[in-house]
Order: structure tokens, then sequence, then C-alpha cells
């Protein structure tokens, strides 16, 4: 019984660490802060608070992966990467994400949405409130 025992906490440990392998990072490492509801930011947008999200890559620009739109139930938002400093597989729509970055809160010119939209963006790209993440994880 104890064999049975030490043989499935390995196997799960092992899971457990493949699970943590998976994680893909994406610029700067996140500093852990406590999750941020999107509804709440976007209802009550503090320009350049520094947030946390968690949710689903809705979609991702088409060309580079220079941007990202972030869903959490019914709500969304556009994601750029701080710097233009690095980008996501563009492959990545429908996986897992969490997020740290600033909250910018800028009414977009329509030039800067119709190009947004070209590359695959939806409706998040038009409106003024948006992310400036400094570190993505995808899982």
């Amino acid at each position: 019984m104890r064999r049975v025992i030490a043989v499935s906490l390995t196997c799960l440990l092992s899971l457990a660490a493949f699970a943590e392998a998976e994680a893909r990072s994406y610029g700067k490492s996140l500093r852990g802060l406590a999750p941020t509801n999107l509804a709440d930011v976007l209802a009550k947008p503090e320009a350049g608070k520094v947030v946390r999200l968690e949710g689903t890559i809705d979609k991702v620009c088409r060309n580079k992966g220079c941007w990202l739109e972030l869903r959490q139930g019914a709500s969304a938002v556009h994601v750029t990467f701080e710097g233009y400093s690095f980008f996501v597989p563009t492959t990545s729509a429908g996986q897992p994400v969490v997020l740290e970055g600033r909250v910018l809160v800028k009414e977009p010119t329509r030039g800067d949405v119709a190009h947004k939209q070209a590359e695959g963006a939806g409706a998040a790209a038009g409106a003024r409130v948006s992310i400036e993440a400094s570190g993505v994880e995808i899982r």
C-alpha cells in the first residue's frame, strides 16, 4: 500500500511540474499582483493603474502577435505590449492567459482602429480603455 501511495504521489508531482513547464512567459516576469476583475477596470478605469488580469485570449494580431484581446466573461479589452518589446504567438487564441500591465485611457483614432481591425481585432480595439502589458503568461 505504501508503494502505491508513493507511486501515486510521484505521478502527481510529475504532472504538476509538467503543467508548470507548459506555461509560456513573454515580456517581464509577473510580479504576483492580486487579480482584478476586468469588468471593474472597464467600469471605473484609472489611467496608469497597474493591474493583473486573468482570462482567455480572444483574438491575436494575425501579422506578428503584437497585441491580443483578453476576454473575461462578457468583458474584453485590447492589450498591447510595453514598448513593443515582445510578441505572443499568433496561434494563441483560445488559450488561458494571465498578464500584468498599466491601464490606458485614451480615445483611439479612427485610423488606429481600422489598422487593428485589419489585423483581426474585434470591438475592443475601438474602446477608450486598453491595457499595456509588461508581462504575459499563456497557460
